[in-house]
């Protein structure tokens, strides 16, 4: 067995991110069935151990931080991860990630790291802060939401980086609405009080009434952020008779899943019906045609999370928290309907 070999040789010699290795490694679902066999392949080469692996990080827990990520399978979260691992490694500290189901409590999850793991610090990536405003129920140590604003959390050592949700999704439905979409609808996730998907459905509501016009409630339509559930649902709506011009997706993921289920139904994007999504993934730039889209920077998320880390772990008193401006990156995905904005070619 070769002695000093680490998750990210196994990553490196498999070629993959380190969140895929981890998810081989825990039994966790999202991994292609030939990709999993390979970092297995490499995992048996290099005589790599995860269980010693494991009394190792116990036993140099105080030189730890981990990442929470919500989910499986989000290409803008595993982007983010991938950013945060020289960050932390910069600070000192090791770095190993944490996946949970979408429906579970990080911060139960973290309280569990904690008392295992004894971490210095904790990201939580794609959290919800939802019924824990009061208190994590955590130790005095920093915990930094990324991509959820988290500034309602009355706890020592919170912190947060997010884009304004609201205010991009304000930008999104109001650049439909320029070119003259009237009949809009808004593929999102559950309406949580106050989490990012909540406030990107005010921020529509809010281009609307700066309009003169009402967002109708019945062109919401939930899904999971994912491709199966995206196309799942708009499949649902359109079989029913549901007819729009454009649809603002709350995630690019379920762009695309929504984009399969209008040529499922034999339309065209952008000329039969628009389409934008949310997040900015470099996958949107490979789509036919390409995907318009309001771009969270994935880069800044890392950098300021880490940035937050560092200030928790230093000891400076008080919180703090980050707000970030999505950026509009214009595709080919969205068609105009009135004169003042040609379509794009």
């Amino acid at each position: 067995m070769q002695q000093n070999v680490t998750i990210w040789d196994i990553a490196k010699r498999a070629g993959v991110g380190i969140s895929t290795v981890s998810r081989v490694l825990n039994g966790s679902a999202g991994v292609n069935p030939a990709t999993r066999e390979r970092v297995r392949a490499v995992i048996a080469e290099c005589g790599y151990e995860p269980n010693s692996n494991a009394r190792q990080l116990k036993q140099r827990s105080a030189d730890a931080a981990a990442v929470i990520v919500r989910g499986e399978g989000s290409m803008f979260l595993s982007s983010i991860l991938e950013l945060l691992q020289p960050r932390i490694e910069a600070l000192g500290l090791r770095f190993f990630a944490h996946y949970i189901d979408e429906h579970d409590d990080e911060a139960a999850a973290a309280r569990t790291l904690h008392a295992e793991k004894k971490v210095r610090g904790i990201i939580f990536l794609g959290g919800s802060v939802v019924g824990r405003e009061d208190a994590l129920g955590l130790p005095a140590i920093p915990c930094v939401y990324a991509t959820l604003d988290a500034r309602t959390v009355r706890a020592d050592n919170v912190f947060s980086v997010s884009v304004d949700d609201r205010a991009a999704a304000y930008a999104a439905a109001d650049y439909l609405l320029m070119r003259g979409h009237r009949n809009i609808a808004v593929l999102g996730g559950r309406l949580d009080a106050e989490n990012p998907i909540a406030l990107r459905y005010r921020g529509v509501v809010d281009a609307f009434a700066a309009h003169g016009l009402v967002f109708p409630r019945e062109h919401y339509l939930p899904a999971g952020f994912s491709l199966a559930a995206a196309h799942a649902a708009m499949d649902a709506a359109l079989s029913a008779g549901f007819d729009c011009t454009a649809v603002f997706a709350m995630s690019d993921i379920m762009a695309m899943g929504a984009a399969r289920a209008l040529a499922d139904h034999g339309l065209s994007i952008p000329g039969d019906v628009s389409l934008v999504g949310f997040d900015g993934i470099a996958l949107a730039q490979y789509t036919i045609p390409t995907l318009t889209t309001m771009r969270q920077s994935a880069e800044a998320i890392a950098q300021e999370s880490a940035a937050l880390l560092s200030r928790g772990l230093s000891g400076m008193p008080g919180t703090h928290h980050v707000t970030l401006q999505a950026e509009l990156i214009e595709g080919g995905s969205v068609r105009s309907l009135c004169d003042e904005y040609p379509p794009r070619l």
